[in-house]
Protein backbone atom coordinates (compact mmCIF):
# COMPACT_ATOMS: atom_id res chain seq x y z
CA UNK A 1 0.00 0.00 0.00
CA UNK A 2 1.00 3.25 -0.70
CA UNK A 3 1.28 5.43 2.51
CA UNK A 4 1.94 9.10 0.51
CA UNK A 5 0.11 11.81 1.82
CA UNK A 6 -1.03 14.14 -1.11
CA UNK A 7 -2.21 17.53 -0.69
CA UNK A 8 -5.44 19.09 -2.21
CA UNK A 9 -6.20 22.42 -2.24
CA UNK A 10 -10.30 22.09 -1.74
CA UNK A 11 -13.21 23.19 -4.57
CA UNK A 12 -16.83 23.55 -4.28
CA UNK A 13 -17.05 19.99 -5.58
CA UNK A 14 -15.21 18.97 -2.33
CA UNK A 15 -17.65 20.71 -0.11
CA UNK A 16 -19.67 17.69 0.74
CA UNK A 17 -16.48 15.66 1.64
CA UNK A 18 -15.57 18.55 3.58
CA UNK A 19 -18.74 18.57 5.65
CA UNK A 20 -18.89 15.00 6.28
CA UNK A 21 -15.12 14.92 7.77
CA UNK A 22 -16.36 17.89 10.25
CA UNK A 23 -19.65 16.34 11.21
CA UNK A 24 -17.80 13.16 11.37
CA UNK A 25 -14.71 14.60 13.54
CA UNK A 26 -17.67 16.59 15.60
CA UNK A 27 -19.29 13.56 16.43
CA UNK A 28 -16.70 11.94 17.54
CA UNK A 29 -15.50 14.65 19.77
CA UNK A 30 -19.72 14.87 21.22
CA UNK A 31 -18.94 11.01 21.80
CA UNK A 32 -15.89 11.64 23.93
CA UNK A 33 -17.65 14.18 25.95
CA UNK A 34 -16.29 17.35 24.55
CA UNK A 35 -18.81 20.39 23.65
CA UNK A 36 -15.71 21.58 20.98
CA UNK A 37 -17.12 21.77 17.22
CA UNK A 38 -21.36 21.48 18.74
CA UNK A 39 -22.13 23.66 16.66
CA UNK A 40 -21.00 21.86 13.63
CA UNK A 41 -23.77 19.26 14.41
CA UNK A 42 -26.24 22.05 14.91
CA UNK A 43 -25.81 23.42 11.63
CA UNK A 44 -23.77 26.59 12.68
CA UNK A 45 -20.36 26.84 10.45
CA UNK A 46 -18.21 29.78 12.27
CA UNK A 47 -15.59 29.54 10.17
CA UNK A 48 -18.15 29.94 7.49
CA UNK A 49 -16.13 26.65 5.08
CA UNK A 50 -18.28 27.07 2.00
CA UNK A 51 -16.16 31.06 1.39
CA UNK A 52 -12.94 29.68 2.88
CA UNK A 53 -12.67 27.23 0.28
CA UNK A 54 -13.91 29.69 -2.49
CA UNK A 55 -10.74 31.38 -1.17
CA UNK A 56 -8.53 28.88 -1.52
CA UNK A 57 -7.84 28.17 2.22
CA UNK A 58 -9.25 24.59 2.80
CA UNK A 59 -7.14 21.28 1.96
CA UNK A 60 -8.08 17.85 2.14
CA UNK A 61 -5.47 14.80 2.51
CA UNK A 62 -5.64 11.76 0.55
CA UNK A 63 -3.75 8.31 0.91
CA UNK A 64 -4.64 6.20 -2.37
CA UNK A 65 -7.28 8.31 -3.46
CA UNK A 66 -9.14 8.03 -0.08
CA UNK A 67 -9.70 10.84 1.86
CA UNK A 68 -8.27 10.43 5.20
CA UNK A 69 -8.27 14.38 7.04
CA UNK A 70 -8.57 17.98 6.04
CA UNK A 71 -8.08 21.48 7.47
CA UNK A 72 -8.38 25.32 7.15
CA UNK A 73 -5.41 27.16 6.59
CA UNK A 74 -6.34 30.92 6.96
CA UNK A 75 -3.94 33.21 5.19
CA UNK A 76 -5.89 35.51 7.15
CA UNK A 77 -6.91 36.19 10.26
CA UNK A 78 -10.54 35.70 11.20
CA UNK A 79 -12.00 37.74 14.11
CA UNK A 80 -11.52 34.77 16.44
CA UNK A 81 -7.62 34.72 15.82
CA UNK A 82 -7.84 38.07 16.50
CA UNK A 83 -9.25 37.76 19.49
CA UNK A 84 -6.15 35.08 20.49
CA UNK A 85 -3.20 36.38 18.62
CA UNK A 86 -3.62 40.02 18.60
CA UNK A 87 -4.85 41.95 15.53
CA UNK A 88 -2.13 41.42 12.71
CA UNK A 89 -3.34 42.77 9.52
CA UNK A 90 -0.12 41.62 7.40
CA UNK A 91 -0.18 37.94 5.48
CA UNK A 92 3.26 36.30 6.94
CA UNK A 93 1.17 33.77 8.70
CA UNK A 94 -0.87 31.09 8.48
CA UNK A 95 -3.64 30.12 11.08
CA UNK A 96 -4.26 26.32 11.32
CA UNK A 97 -7.99 25.23 12.18
CA UNK A 98 -10.48 22.22 11.65
CA UNK A 99 -7.56 19.85 11.46
CA UNK A 100 -9.95 16.67 11.40
CA UNK A 101 -9.28 13.18 10.60
CA UNK A 102 -11.32 10.51 9.28
CA UNK A 103 -11.92 8.33 11.95
CA UNK A 104 -10.94 5.32 9.37
CA UNK A 105 -7.38 6.16 9.62
CA UNK A 106 -7.22 7.29 13.93
CA UNK A 107 -4.48 5.86 15.13
CA UNK A 108 -2.20 5.63 12.41
CA UNK A 109 -0.30 9.08 12.62
CA UNK A 110 -2.08 10.97 9.83
CA UNK A 111 -2.60 13.88 11.85
CA UNK A 112 1.04 14.60 12.09
CA UNK A 113 2.10 13.25 8.42
CA UNK A 114 -0.92 15.98 7.83
CA UNK A 115 1.18 18.84 10.00
CA UNK A 116 4.36 17.47 7.83
CA UNK A 117 2.60 18.52 4.83
CA UNK A 118 1.19 21.81 6.34
CA UNK A 119 4.97 22.66 7.41
CA UNK A 120 5.95 22.22 3.87
CA UNK A 121 3.20 24.23 1.81
CA UNK A 122 3.36 26.76 4.64
CA UNK A 123 7.04 27.01 3.58
CA UNK A 124 6.59 26.95 -0.07
CA UNK A 125 4.26 29.88 0.46
CA UNK A 126 6.85 31.84 2.41
CA UNK A 127 5.30 31.92 5.78
CA UNK A 128 7.07 32.82 8.67
CA UNK A 129 4.97 31.09 11.02
CA UNK A 130 1.82 28.63 11.28
CA UNK A 131 -0.35 29.44 14.14
CA UNK A 132 -2.73 27.48 15.88
CA UNK A 133 -4.98 27.16 19.21
CA UNK A 134 -5.89 24.29 21.03
CA UNK A 135 -8.16 23.62 24.12
CA UNK A 136 -5.56 23.17 27.20
CA UNK A 137 -7.09 20.78 28.74
CA UNK A 138 -6.75 18.05 25.42
CA UNK A 139 -3.77 16.54 26.36
CA UNK A 140 -3.81 14.50 23.39
CA UNK A 141 -3.88 17.33 20.72
CA UNK A 142 -1.44 19.49 22.52
CA UNK A 143 0.84 16.25 22.55
CA UNK A 144 0.21 15.95 19.01
CA UNK A 145 1.61 20.08 18.22
CA UNK A 146 4.51 19.92 20.42
CA UNK A 147 5.32 16.31 19.08
CA UNK A 148 5.17 17.95 15.50
CA UNK A 149 7.43 20.90 16.86
CA UNK A 150 5.00 23.45 17.45
CA UNK A 151 6.59 25.89 20.20
CA UNK A 152 3.81 26.94 23.16
CA UNK A 153 3.26 30.18 23.15
CA UNK A 154 0.68 30.90 25.92
CA UNK A 155 -2.53 30.13 27.22
CA UNK A 156 -5.37 32.39 26.62
CA UNK A 157 -7.87 31.84 29.99
CA UNK A 158 -11.59 31.39 30.57
CA UNK A 159 -12.23 32.38 26.31
CA UNK A 160 -15.86 32.22 25.14
CA UNK A 161 -15.64 29.59 22.59
CA UNK A 162 -19.74 30.27 21.91
CA UNK A 163 -19.95 26.27 22.19
CA UNK A 164 -18.47 26.68 25.81
CA UNK A 165 -15.75 28.63 27.69
CA UNK A 166 -12.25 26.94 27.78
CA UNK A 167 -8.80 27.69 28.11
CA UNK A 168 -7.06 27.79 24.76
CA UNK A 169 -2.98 27.27 24.31
CA UNK A 170 -1.91 28.73 21.70
CA UNK A 171 1.27 27.44 19.39
CA UNK A 172 3.45 28.35 16.99
CA UNK A 173 5.64 26.72 13.94
CA UNK A 174 8.84 28.78 12.62
CA UNK A 175 8.37 28.17 9.12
Amino acid sequence: MNTQLKLNKATMNDYPLITELLIESAKWLKSKGSKQWNGILEGKDNHDTKSAIERGDVFYFTMENSPVGMCILWNKQSSWDQELWGVDKSDHFFYLHRLAINRHYSGQGIAMKILTEVEKYSKKENKKEIRLDCIADNQVLNKLYQDAGFNFYKTIYQHNAGEQIADFNLYKLDC
